[in-house]
């Protein structure tokens, strides 16, 4: 067994025992500051790409925070067994954001305006505050 069939089967290991809620586990708190304080420089700069990163880092921050906090094999399972952690208005819109965040990994041209970039940011800042986590 090679590293990655090792690493998958941790995986599935650590994604089993059902859905739902996982113990309190907070992401390292080092690790989080650090991307909000990437994405802060990014929002700061106010240029396409660097809006991209900053959605692009800021939903990779999401989904590490939601791998700790409940069960799934990926975000979209994640995000659902969150739903009623995250206020009704909320979870639509980090619906929203992560449909936006794959539109610019896998839609070639999509070039959203930077207002929508950079609410889609804080709307995923506001979810991780929803969650217990302090960015």
């Amino acid at each position: 067994m090679g590293f990655f069939d090792g690493f998958k089967k941790f995986r599935k290991e650590k994604s089993r025992g059902g859905h739902g809620r996982k113990p309190d586990v907070v992401p390292t708190a080092d690790m989080i500051q650090s991307d909000w304080r990437q994405i802060d420089v990014l929002l700061s700069q106010k240029g396409p790409s660097q809006l991209k990163q900053a959605l692009l880092t800021a939903h990779k921050a999401f989904d590490n925070t939601l791998k700790d906090k409940f069960s799934g094999e990926n975000i979209p399972e994640r995000l659902k067994e969150a739903r009623d952690s995250i206020e009704p208005g909320l979870y639509d819109r980090v619906w929203k954001a992560h449909r936006m965040r794959n539109a610019l990994v896998h839609e070639s041209g999509y070039e959203p305006p930077a207002h929508m970039v950079t609410s889609a940011v804080e709307t995923l800042r506001d979810a991780m505050r929803a969650l217990g986590v302090n960015v």
